[in-house]
């Protein structure tokens, strides 16, 4: 079943009081913030909904909030953000007695606190932190040989982005989910934090129910999760059984429709199933 186009959000603005929304390919794309984008969250916050931007950056909020700063971004138009790093420190944060060996760039080591432990090696960490890729110039099969080699010593890995990939302007790059992907197909223990898994959003929600006492957060149909992801940002709104709206505009972007969307197409070409969104976008638009 095809979800509903929309010529704009205000359609929908009397039916939800929250609104939890993607950056990457919905606000910006990692060169640019979205003029449109930013037209609606200026809609958005005029009407007195909430406002919630969550990522699933493998760094804290604080690092994303930085970033989006340099790029312009007015952060008075949102309520919050939450990062799939920020679940992930919060994860580091229970479990500081572990040594964790990291799979990822120098610029992710702020996930970590003084008081966690690193490795040098696999075989000798409890668990792996996995980022994304030392360098997103590299190919990802160094990454399947590196695991390979030491699936045998059986290490749970954290991947602290579920995607697997994201749109950097022009380019698709790797991200942790797929490094993730290929340990868990050669029999590695996987646990993930941030979307599609509904912690990210328990975690969101509880960030924001002192500051609106007056929401009734367990309303789930008032909730519309915003994204351009099916694997994450729509079966991540499934999962918490709340509504959905996919931007087309991220990493769908080549997509080629016709004006003819087909939602039921999208998903086989990207091998997703059992995924449903109730509207659609090409840009997020007010």
């Amino acid at each position: 079943m095809n979800p509903s186009k929309l010529v704009g959000v205000r359609e929908l603005i009397v039916k939800y009081d929250i609104f939890f929304i993607d950056l990457w390919g919905v606000i910006h794309n990692g060169k640019k913030i979205f003029e449109n984008a930013i037209e609606v969250l200026k809609n958005i916050k005029n009407q007195g909904k909430v406002i919630v931007l969550i990522s699933n950056a493998p760094r804290p909020s604080t690092t994303v909030k930085s970033f989006l700063l340099k790029m312009g971004f007015d952060f008075s138009l949102i309520d919050e953000l939450v990062t799939s790093g920020d679940v992930t420190r919060n994860y580091l944060e229970e479990n500081k007695i572990k040594k964790f060996y990291h799979l990822g760039p120098d610029k992710d080591r702020d996930i970590f606190n003084q008081n966690n432990q690193l490795s040098k090696s696999i075989q000798d960490c409890d668990e792996i932190i996995c980022t994304g890729l030392n360098n997103a110039e590299e190919e990802i099969e160094i990454y399947d040989r590196l695991l390979k080699e030491n699936i045998k010593y059986k290490k749970k890995m954290i991947c602290a982005n579920p995607d697997e990939v994201v749109s950097r302007g022009t380019k698709l790059e790797y991200c942790a989910g797929k490094i993730a992907q290929i340990y868990n197909n050669l029999g590695g223990e996987v646990l993930f934090f941030g979307k599609p898994f509904v912690s990210i959003y328990s975690f969101s929600l509880d960030r924001i129910k002192n500051k609106f006492p007056k929401i009734e957060f367990s309303i789930r149909n008032k909730i519309l999760a915003v994204g351009d992801n099916l694997k994450t940002d729509i079966k991540g709104a499934n999962n918490f059984n709340i509504d959905s709206m996919l931007i087309l505009n991220g990493i769908y972007k080549d997509y080629d429709y016709n004006n003819n969307f087909d939602f039921t197409n999208l998903c086989k070409s990207n091998n997703v199933e059992n995924v449903y969104s109730n509207f659609y976008q090409k840009d997020l638009k007010w």
